[in-house]
């Protein structure tokens, strides 16, 4: 039996990036790989078969050649193996494309085979924003995008179903697509995910709302001069930039970049004779990014954080100009759901005030710091309404 390092982890070391998760090829019969790893766990998935051991993925090289193998995977500057002993296989345009940058599929059904890879293909572009998706990909691409588009416009919703069943993309896992959603906004330019699935008219049924924001001015010239998706593309870049000088954790700067994607989402369904104005997006937005983070079947916190976004990011824009009692509601609510910094680098990123982070901050540390004095304990919802009084006065002192 053989293994081989696969995938990113030796495109990322060929690239001269950290390598942070390894996963596995072996050349053996399920048997023999069973035989000497009793402890594995089988996955079914759409393209392959997944052992798991210990917490890493190996796969067996497909009809045990790797020639086959290489064919078998998403990309080109994916289809790569290292041996034991130091060897690189590769499929034969790999490094020719890890040059020239390019996200090329490593065959001509590689999409269709597996259709999650449309969205891989658009996290590898937020990954490595000076790549570029090859032709060959986006052709791929696009014609998964125009059977989803079709359905949909026939079906005038999300539900669309042709003669031999669901289009392609409706048919992929919710969990998968929301996992590399997840994934890309841990990426360097994550507004890239969007712009790609844009690109490959690849937004339906997951993105449809984005799908729309496409054609919709972000806002008066005076004050936008992008569309709503390009708009909310360039702040998700921006929310990473500002999360990563903040030296961010993973969990939090996931948070900040999908509060940056759902902060304007409820302006895709403006009334045409209401723009370029969108008064009450932030209602709109608040039950639209709720149900774009169930559809994707996000955590609980990511839904939360989505509505909050969408519904407080007007106000926080403005935060300055806001009365004491509208400070104090607005951070009771994020020091609850423990956004107050990812929300902050999603406010500076959208309305470009840097030090809207240390405002929060420095008001939190005051909301905080005061204590309902002892005779105003045990009194009900009179204990809650003096406990936010002092915390008025404190901000207005300040």
């Amino acid at each position: 039996m053989k293994y081989y390092a696969a995938g990113g982890a030796v495109r990322d070391l060929l690239l001269g990036q950290p390598v942070r998760d390894v996963d596995y090829a072996f050349s053996a019969t399920e048997e023999e790989f069973i035989q000497r790893n009793p402890a594995t766990r089988k996955i079914q998935s759409d393209a392959c078969t997944i052992y798991l051991v210990g917490g890493q993925e190996f796969t067996p090289l497909a009809q045990g050649d790797l020639s086959q193998d290489m064919l078998r995977r998403d990309f080109t500057i994916n289809a790569l193996l290292l041996s034991e002993n130091g060897v690189l296989h590769m499929h034969p345009n790999a490094i020719d494309d890890l040059k020239n940058r390019r996200i090329r599929a490593a065959s001509p059904s590689s999409i269709t085979d597996d259709p999650v890879r449309v969205f891989r293909a658009a996290r590898l572009a937020a990954k490595f924003p000076d790549f570029s998706l090859h032709g060959d990909t986006l052709a791929q691409m696009r014609a998964l995008g125009s059977e989803s588009a079709s359905a949909a416009r026939e079906a005038e919703g999300l539900d669309g179903r042709g003669e031999d069943g669901p289009p392609l993309l409706y048919s992929i896992a919710p969990e998968q697509v929301g996992n590399e959603m997840r994934k890309a906004c841990l990426t360097s330019r994550p507004g890239n995910f969007l712009r790609a699935l844009h690109q490959s008219n690849c937004m339906i049924p997951w993105f449809t709302e984005l799908f729309r924001a496409a054609g919709v001015p972000a806002g008066p010239p005076a004050y936008h001069d992008a569309s709503v998706l390009e708009h909310t593309a360039n702040v998700m870049d921006g929310t990473a930039a500002y999360a990563d000088s903040y030296k961010a954790a993973d969990a939090e700067r996931a948070l900040a970049v999908w509060m940056a994607l759902c902060h304007d989402i409820g302006k895709s369904e403006t009334p045409k004779d209401m723009l370029p104005h969108h008064y009450g997006h932030e209602i709109r937005g608040c039950r639209i990014a709720g149900t774009l983070g169930l559809r994707l079947r996000l955590p609980a916190g990511f839904v939360k954080a989505g509505k909050l976004s969408a519904m407080l990011h007007m106000k926080a824009g403005n935060y300055r100009q806001l009365r004491p009692g509208t400070r104090v509601d607005m951070l009771r609510y994020l020091h609850a759901a423990g956004l107050v910094a990812p929300f902050a680098w999603m406010i500076a990123a959208d309305s470009d005030q840097e030090d809207i982070p240390l405002l929060l901050q420095r008001d939190l540390e005051r909301f905080l710091s005061v204590r309902l004095p002892e005779q105003w304990h045990n009194k009900g919802e009179t204990s809650g309404l003096r406990l936010r009084e002092l915390r008025c006065m404190a901000l207005r002192r300040a």
